[in-house]
């Protein structure tokens, strides 16, 4: 008899309240920036790019232009020079050390590095230097929270909210941080407020529907729905609306919605995954089989794809190839029990 393990759905998460709650785990050591009082060079240590060479006599001729090595530092940022970018941004605040947008960037680089704690102490600096300026508050606030200070980033989005009392992006902060406070109702009223002052606030509707959907409300998919009537090509919107429809067994309309996504992303394997249970749901194994197909297509290392191929394989009498799948789901995780007793269980079959 084959077991169908359920697996936990998979989410892929383009939050901007989520982001932070991804980057708990931090670096806190200290990394001063250099800051030379002389013109940074490009290193060597970033591999050949073809705008550094360009920005680089842009430099040279204008060595005290600090937009320039703002430009330079975007450009390594993109290719994951991080040292070089930060080099870069520490000569440009010495020129301009006044300018909110360097403090910003430079705090964005630290986080990608990462290295949380230079990045508070970035936007610690940029708030002394323009208490009332709300998105500097706002970004202390969303570091705070990655440092698991709660209370400091209550006080942070105090201040934000008593600079523009009707600030919607403030109050989906000051949501998610009493969620992780525990506070779930006088998150849920934060959240609610935040999309009373703009009805466009994507992500507090998410979070809503994520919340009802714990609860078993069936208010969820109103919140789901408000989130992709903002914006009907979002792929988290319509995934997370998925999920739910799968999770509260309305399978055909969850395939509908995967469908969507992979359209917009074809190579957005958890839908071809999540599209692979529904129709395992249906017992539609043709199509099943084809889904886990297209997910190992698109993500080769994700062990549960063979394994359900495996199964669906085998449902469908592909008994080698579902061997196979087994074995190498078993070479990527040893442990995978439920994989062992299926290949164990096919073997025995083959032998017959």
């Amino acid at each position: 008899m084959i077991k169908f393990v359920v697996m936990k759905f998979s989410n892929r998460t383009y939050l901007f309240g989520c982001l932070f709650l991804l980057l708990m785990v931090s670096s806190f050591f200290s990394c001063k920036p250099d800051t030379a009082n002389k013109p940074v060079s490009a290193p060597e240590v970033v591999a050949q790019i073809p705008q550094i060479d360009k920005l680089d006599q842009q430099i040279a001729d204008n060595p005290k232009d600090p937009n320039l090595y703002f430009n330079r530092a975007k450009v390594y940022f993109k290719n994951e020079g991080y040292d070089e970018a930060i080099q870069d941004m520490a000569y440009a605040m010495q020129l301009d050390s006044a300018n909110i947008e360097y403090h910003h960037f430079l705090t964005d680089i630290y986080l990608k590095y990462p290295k949380s704690y230079q990045a508070l102490l970035t936007m610690q600096r940029v708030v002394a230097l323009h208490p009332q300026d709300v998105p500097s508050l706002q970004k202390l606030a969303h570091l705070h929270l990655i440092l698991q200070q709660h209370q400091e980033a209550m006080n942070a989005l105090d201040r934000a909210l008593k600079v523009d009392p009707q600030n919607a992006s403030s109050y989906f902060l000051r949501g998610l941080t009493l969620e992780e406070l525990g506070k779930e109702e006088e998150a849920i009223k934060a959240y609610r407020f935040s999309t009373e002052l703009d009805a466009d606030m994507i992500d507090a509707w998410i979070i809503l529907g994520q919340i009802y959907q714990r609860r078993e409300d069936p208010t969820a998919i109103q919140f789901f729905n408000n989130a992709i009537r903002v914006d009907t090509t979002n792929i988290f919107a319509l995934h997370t609306k998925a999920n739910y429809l799968q999770q509260t067994g309305a399978t055909q309309e969850a395939i509908d919605e995967y469908r969507k996504i992979i359209l917009l992303d074809p190579g957005y394997s958890d839908a071809h995954f999540n599209t692979g249970l529904a129709y395992l749901e249906l017992d539609s194994t043709q199509l099943a089989y084809k889904s886990f197909d297209l997910v190992i297509k698109t993500d080769p290392a994700n062990a549960q794809a063979y394994y359900y191929r495996g199964l669906t394989g085998e449902l469908i009498g592909k008994l080698n190839q579902a061997k196979q799948d087994f074995e190498y789901t078993l070479n990527m995780d040893p442990d995978f029990q439920p994989a062992r007793e299926s290949l164990n269980r096919v073997s025995e079959i083959l032998k017959k």
